[in-house]
């Protein structure tokens, strides 16, 4: 067994990704499933697991944190920030939604590599879901001028929107560089924009962001609506429509 980047599992950004997965599943009507793409790298040198105290989700200012009003997850999550190999992330995840009644397809549980990032993909998409919430999970988030295996392209973002179907969304997490928050906001969108055709939606916490697209309009109505009684929850939550 291949120990994988999981050094921030069960940290405040999985709390703020799960718990609005979990919203979206319970509140969007058609979706059927939750897709998890997880894009889990390696890790350069295998080190003891420390813990951030800004990446706890129990720590400091976390009652205020997207997420900490679901008391299932934060439990389980606990659990997590104990692990040591990719199979314990992956099977407390599945235990999770499991506990919810929530359908969960772990697509791909490979390392993921340079190397291997034309295959990855190739079997992502021979194996692609219907009416689902599909999650890319990479490390950072959207590519960069130099990327690496820590970023997804958008030609692999392009494919994927292609082949969703109408009564599907895709949900693409991102680590938020510091900079103006605005303006990045705003390019991220009109790349996203470009490359699919479609206007994604947002909502972030200050440090991440989710951008969600959908084919399909009344699909993105009813998402629009959702995301933004998500974001009534948690007043620290910023949602935009791009365009």
């Amino acid at each position: 067994m291949l120990y994988m980047n999981i050094q921030y599992a069960g940290d405040a950004a999985d709390l703020f990704k799960f718990d609005l997965v979990r919203h979206v599943m319970k509140n969007v009507p058609g979706l059927e499933r939750f897709t998890f793409v997880p894009m889990l790298t390696e890790e350069r040198v295998r080190t003891t697991k420390k813990k951030n105290p800004r990446r706890d989700p129990a720590g400091p200012g976390a009652v205020r944190s997207a997420g900490s009003t679901n008391l299932a997850l934060m439990e389980q999550l606990g659990r997590l920030r104990e692990i040591e190999s990719d199979r314990d992330y992956f099977s407390g995840i599945e235990s999770y939604f499991g506990q919810e009644e929530i359908l969960v397809d772990i697509l791909h549980r490979d390392t993921f590599s340079q190397e291997n990032r034309a295959n990855y993909f190739e079997k992502l998409l021979s194996q692609f879901p219907a009416r689902s919430l599909i999650l890319l999970d990479p490390d950072t988030g959207l590519e960069v001028k130099d990327p690496t295996e820590r970023h997804l392209l958008y030609e692999e973002v392009k494919k994927i929107h292609y082949r969703m179907d109408d009564r599907s969304a895709l949900m693409i997490y991102q680590h938020i560089p510091r900079t103006g928050r605005e303006a990045y906001f705003r390019k991220r969108c009109e790349e996203l924009t470009g490359t699919t055709g479609a206007q994604p939606l947002s909502v972030s916490d200050g440090r991440i962001v989710f951008f969600i697209l959908a084919k399909g309009p009344a699909l993105r109505r009813t998402l629009c609506s959702i995301i933004a009684e998500y974001s009534e929850r948690y007043p620290g939550l910023v949602t935009g429509i791009c365009g």
